[in-house]
């Protein structure tokens, strides 16, 4: 049984997120990898609130991810593409080592319409790697990024 909900970006996480946008180790590995101004978060923050609940191609939803008590412990976005949606999440630092990122890719595939699941890691992110592993991803990209894969939907 999982211990994380999922539910859809509000105003109200603007500070929660931004901690996570902002901070050098968990934007490590996305984009060039340097934390982000506030400009640029709200920017994609108000974009991601946009699309709450749309299925266009290649737009950005963003979740939170909560713990039992409804407190935040990260993020998962979710990006449909032509025949899959991919996914990334950040974890908030307090909560590292908590599996709490591989019980949100469980929560994915509920808001996935049946596509399967694509996720990109840098070889060197093996946390990550061994997240989605967890999760049942298999590896079907061994370059840099790698590209894992969710198992196929029944």
């Amino acid at each position: 049984m999982t211990r994380i909900l999922l539910r859809p970006a509000e105003e109200s996480d603007a500070d929660f997120l931004f901690s996570m946008a902002s901070n050098p180790e968990v934007v490590r590995w996305v984009g060039d990898g340097k934390p982000w101004s506030r400009d640029h978060f709200d920017r994609r923050f108000t974009q991601a609130l946009s699309a709450t609940g749309s299925q266009r191609p290649d737009v950005q939803q963003w979740f939170i991810g909560t713990d039992e008590d409804r407190h935040p412990v990260g993020l998962l976005s979710l990006i449909r593409r032509s025949d899959h949606i991919e996914v990334g999440y950040w974890v908030h630092p307090e909560h590292w080592g908590h599996r709490y990122a591989g019980e949100m890719l469980l929560h994915a595939q509920e808001h996935a319409a049946a596509l399967p699941l694509a996720a990109q890691v840098y070889r060197a992110n093996t946390a990550s790697r061994r997240v989605l592993e967890r999760a049942g991803f298999t590896l079907v990209d061994d370059g840099e990024p790698m590209i894992f894969r969710s198992p196929p939907v029944p």
